[in-house]
């Protein structure tokens, strides 16, 4: 009988659920603006609308007029792409103010002003082979790196800087893969579902290095929970080039041994700094390149320093967006707000250079 009584007790309890309906505050479409421009580098403004975090729609922006007005030249008018892409032909140039007009079918105005900044100047730098331990204590965790100092240089006004680590193998770098129509009939005669196939269409002609295109094509195998084998990889295009792709120089760890130039937050992939005239720098590095090339002899890991000054703008926009991605798995850690420059908007419209230092070979 209290067995009788305590079913009747569990299914009173399971029965008395109920969904409770939220209410959220409704999104109220305010224009999102994406523009970081390089003088080596087309015009490109992306477009979108604030939207609710439970609305999977795409919100691209395409029917706004977006002018770019540098000071003291002809008004540069962008046209409309694709995916709330407008761009121009026209490039901008280091130093000159550009001013980001958008006016939507509403009639709201958006704006911002930006530049680029003049380059810093690198200069006496000097790499150490020694190994060494650095200890982060942002992530209380050891790092087999190796030391390279250098001096940088920029105005005597106040320079915002990043620094990034890539290397570059010598053996693979030079291998790109390809999509090709033969590819897909190929994959079609071993009875590959069409799906699967009508997503890889989409890569045909789309050449990129082999660390790139394996992800992606394993992703898309995932996806129909198919087996990442030899059918699949055998069937792409192998192209050897002589150029060295930014896809195929690989991001590793990299520290500040400098007072101005830091980490930020749990970030082991950027150092960023504030510096006015010239000033000397220490940073540790990954040494983890030489360790996976071991004893072969047969190509090197080229090293490269990644230098990009940038506007003040800019630099803001990098530290809050570093800090807020550091802190989405810290259920106990503050709300960041990234930094936006936009007036009657959010987002961020800033300008930078950027130059790649090969520095030393393993």
């Amino acid at each position: 009988m209290n067995r009788i009584y305590i079913l009747l007790l569990l299914f009173l309890v399971v029965s008395c659920t109920k969904d409770l309906e939220l209410s959220y505050e409704k999104p109220d479409q305010t224009m999102v603006v994406n523009c970081l421009f390089s003088e080596n580098e087309a015009w490109k403004v992306t477009l979108t609308r604030v939207k609710s975090y439970r609305d999977q729609s795409d919100t691209y922006v395409d029917d706004a007029r977006v002018l770019i007005v540098p000071e003291n030249n002809d008004t540069i008018h962008l046209v409309y792409f694709k995916d709330g892409i407008y761009g121009s032909d026209e490039k901008p140039i280091i130093g000159i103010q550009y001013r980001l007009i958008i006016r939507d079918s509403k009639g709201k105005t958006t704006t911002a002003t930006n530049s680029i900044p003049a380059k810093p100047t690198i200069s006496e730098i000097t790499p150490s082979s020694q190994k060494t331990t650095y200890f982060s204590n942002a992530n209380l965790s050891d790092y087999m790196v190796m030391a390279v100092d250098f001096k940088i240089k920029g105005t005597d006004q106040p320079n915002f800087v990043r620094f990034r680590l890539s290397t570059f193998n010598t053996k693979w770098g030079y291998l790109r893969y390809m999509v090709t129509k033969e590819t897909i009939s190929a994959l079609r005669e071993k009875k590959f579902p069409e799906d699967y196939l009508n997503e890889l269409e989409k890569l045909i002609g789309v050449s990129m290095s082999s660390y790139n295109y394996w992800g992606i094509i394993q992703n898309i195998a995932k996806k129909y929970e198919l087996p990442y084998n030899g059918d699949i990889t055998s069937s792409l295009k192998e192209i050897k080039v002589s150029t060295r792709y930014d896809d195929s120089l690989l991001t590793s760890t990299i520290f500040s041994n400098s007072i101005g130039f830091i980490n930020v937050s749990k970030d082991i992939w950027n150092v960023l700094g504030e510096f006015r005239d010239e000033k000397e720098v220490s940073l540790f590095v990954s040494y983890i390149p030489v360790i996976n090339k071991g004893s072969q002899t047969n190509f090197k890991e080229e090293y490269w320093l990644e230098v990009t000054g940038m506007s003040e703008d800019y630099y803001k926009y990098q530290k809050s967006y570093i800090k807020q991605v550091n802190n989405l798995d810290n259920p106990f850690a503050s709300v960041i707000e990234v930094y936006s420059n936009l007036t009657n908007g959010v987002g961020i419209f800033a300008g930078y250079n950027r130059q790649m230092i090969h520095y030393h070979d393993y």
